[in-house]
């Protein structure tokens, strides 16, 4: 890394600080309930652990080591998110994995959005117990992100339209944060991902689990249908939401998706 890239990092992160629903977590199940078995749960583009904070909770109940990094960027600010790209967020995916598996115990690993994409290229290469990918951004529903690698050359942000109030308070911060603008250099970093987690799907002989939705606006719900005729595992499974947006791990048809996440992780052993 060059002293003008680190000078630039510094300054990005300088008063930025990560937001108390954006820590990472490690949750140990109850002695009792242990499974033996972790989990790594990778959280998506402009998103956080708190996305995946409930089904966390239900897999540490269900008896599952459950850990949940925070992606560099993410959390933060704005302008630490523009000092981030797709080999940070990779290399950071990968050592957590690393780090949980030095418990000695069986990873499983279950990715979001881009926290999929992730999961898939882990998967193709480290071979965990089984992947999960829920709304994995391999397909997009986005024809701005193709465009993305050229439009970053001229358009550093551009402001959006704004959503919502987010019912949850503490979101607000963040939301604003991350969503108020779009950023074409960190988006063609995601196509970056996305055609690279595309080209991997072959490779993957894990079990793969893959949730999709039919509301869900960024990431078509054929995605499902896309992985397992990609992918070379012998035990491929699909669930297709039909009122879920987006985040399926955390909105309206959560309790529906946890608990198809934990039959199929117990179907595993």
């Amino acid at each position: 890394m060059s002293a003008s890239n680190l000078q630039k990092m510094a300054a990005a992160v300088q008063h930025s600080s990560v937001a108390q629903i954006a820590r990472p977590r490690l949750l140990m199940p109850e002695s009792s309930a242990a499974k033996g078995q972790a989990v790594l749960l990778i959280h998506g583009y402009t998103g956080g652990p708190h996305d995946m904070g409930y089904l966390a909770q239900r897999l540490q109940e269900a008896g599952y080591l459950v850990s949940v990094p925070r992606l560099p960027g993410h959390g933060t600010s704005l302008e630490d998110f523009l000092q981030s790209d797709a080999h940070d967020w990779l290399r950071a995916s990968l050592d957590a994995f690393l780090d949980l598996k030095s418990e000695g115990l069986p990873v499983h690993i279950a990715g979001l959005s881009m926290g999929g994409v992730l999961t898939a290229i882990l998967a193709a290469y480290l071979s965990p117990k089984s992947a999960i990918l829920a709304a994995p951004a391999l397909l997009t529903s986005n024809p701005i992100l193709p465009l993305t690698p050229f439009l970053k050359l001229f358009i550093r942000k551009w402001e959006r339209k704004r959503k919502k109030p987010y019912k949850d308070p503490e979101l607000t911060p963040l939301a604003d944060e991350y969503g108020r603008f779009y950023t074409p250099a960190t988006a063609a970093e995601l196509y970056k991902l996305q055609k690279f987690g595309r080209k991997t799907l072959k490779k993957i002989t894990v079990p793969v689990f893959t949730i999709s939705s039919k509301k869900d606006r960024a990431v078509p719900a054929k995605v499902a249908s896309f992985v397992s005729s990609s992918v070379a595992s012998q035990v491929k499974e699909e669930l297709v939401l039909t009122e879920s947006p987006h985040v399926v791990v955390n909105d309206c048809e959560k309790e529906r998706v946890a608990d198809a996440i934990i039959d199929w992780l117990d179907r595993q052993d």
